[in-house]
C-alpha cells in the first residue's frame, strides 16, 4: 500500500510552510531564547488563524504534516504539548478550553515520570498538571522546563479525572516525532547546500565520497522514519507511535551529527542558523520518550 497526502492536506501543509517562511521561524526562536517571545507568539497566533489548533483531536495526519514544517522552520513554542492537550480535552468533551485553544490560547503538559517537566509553562494559558517551582534549563533555550504537581491518583491533581494520560503521552510523542522530521530535514538541506559551496583542494566538498555517503545515510534515515510517523497518525496504535518516535528521534539526530561533521566548527556557533536546529533536535530527542524507551515499550505491546 502506498500512502500519500491528499490534495487538501498538501495545500494545508504548504500554507503552514509559507506562513512560517515569511515569519522567519529561526529569527523568532533566537528572539525567544533572548527573552522576547513576541515574534514567536505572532507565529503561534498566525497558525491559529489558519486553523492549525482547531484540528487537534480529529485530523492527526494534517497536524503531523503541519508540525513537520513547524520543525523545519524551527518555530518556538510548545506545539506538540498544546495540541496533545487540545486533542485530549476534545476527547473528554470539554467545552470551556477548546474554543480558547482553537483561537490561539497556549497549553502545555507533562506526564511523569517519563515526561516529568512541562515546557513553556511560563507563557502557557493552561498547564496540566499545574506547574510548580522554578524552571530548569533545557538544551533548547526556547523550551524552559517546569516541574509539575504530583498527578498520580488520590493526590492534589488527578490528571486521569480530566483525560486519559496514556493517550495524551502518545499524542505528544507522535507530534514531537513529526516536528523532529522537519528539524532533521532542515539540518540536512542546509548541509547539502553548504557541501555544494564549500571548496577544499579545488573541489566542492560535496563531491567527496565520504561526504556523499554520510549525507545519503541521513537522507535515508529521514525517508524511512517519515512513513512511520504518518502510519502512526493514521492508526493511533501504541506500537506505531513507539516506532515513529524512535525512528524520527534517531533520524533527526543522525542528520544533526552529519551536519556538524560536514560543517566543522562553524556548525557549533550560535550565530549560525543551523545551531538553532541542533539545539531543538537534541532537546526533542528524549522528549516524550527516548528511542530506547519506545523500543522497550514496543516489545511489551507487540
Amino acid at each position: 500500500m502506498r500512502f500519500a497526502l491528499t490534495t487538501e492536506q498538501r495545500e494545508f501543509r504548504d500554507t503552514v510552510d509559507a506562513l512560517l517562511r515569511d515569519a522567519d521561524g529561526v529569527a523568532a526562536a533566537r528572539s525567544w531564547a533572548a527573552g522576547d517571545t513576541k515574534p514567536g507568539l505572532e507565529i503561534w497566533r498566525g497558525l491559529a488563524a489558519i486553523g492549525l489548533h482547531s484540528l487537534a483531536g480529529e485530523y492527526p495526519v494534517e497536524l503531523c504534516a503541519a508540525l513537520e514544517r513547524v520543525g523545519y522552520h524551527a518555530a518556538p513554542g510548545p506545539y506538540p504539548e498544546s495540541l496533545a492537550v487540545t486533542a485530549s480535552l476534545a476527547a473528554a468533551g470539554d467545552s470551556e478550553w477548546l474554543p480558547r485553544l482553537a483561537a490561539g490560547a497556549i497549553a502545555t503538559t507533562a506526564v511523569p515520570p517519563q515526561a516529568p517537566y512541562a515546557p513553556n509553562a511560563d507563557i502557557a494559558d493552561l498547564c496540566l498538571p499545574p506547574a510548580t517551582g522554578s524552571p530548569i534549563a533545557s538544551l533548547d533555550p526556547t523550551r524552559p522546563l517546569f516541574p509539575v504537581v504530583d498527578s498520580s491518583p488520590g493526590n492534589t491533581f488527578d490528571a486521569a479525572a480530566l483525560f486519559e494520560t496514556a493517550a495524551l503521552f502518545e499524542t505528544a510523542a507522535l507530534f514531537t516525532a513529526a516536528q523532529l522530521l522537519g528539524l532533521g530535514r532542515a539540518a540536512l538541506d542546509t548541509t547539502v547546500a553548504y557541501a555544494k559551496q564549500r571548496v577544499q583542494f579545488g573541489r566542492p566538498i560535496g563531491e567527496y565520497q565520504a561526504v556523499k555517503h554520510r549525507l545519503a545515510d541521513a537522507h535515508t534515515a529521514l525517508e524511512f522514519a517519515r512513513p512511520l510517523v504518518f502510519a502512526a497518525a493514521l492508526s493511533s496504535a501504541t506500537a506505531d507511535v513507539c516506532a515513529a518516535k524512535a525512528a524520527a528521534s534517531e533520524a533527526a539526530y543522525r542528520a544533526a551529527r552529519a551536519a556538524l561533521q560536514v560543517h566543522g566548527a562553524i556548525g557549533y556557533t550560535d550565530e549560525y542558523d543551523l545551531s538553532v536546529h541542533f539545539k531543538k533536535i537534541r532537546a526533542l530527542y528524549t522528549a516524550w520518550g527516548s528511542p530506547a524507551f519506545h523500543r522497550e515499550r514496543l516489545l511489551t505491546v507487540l
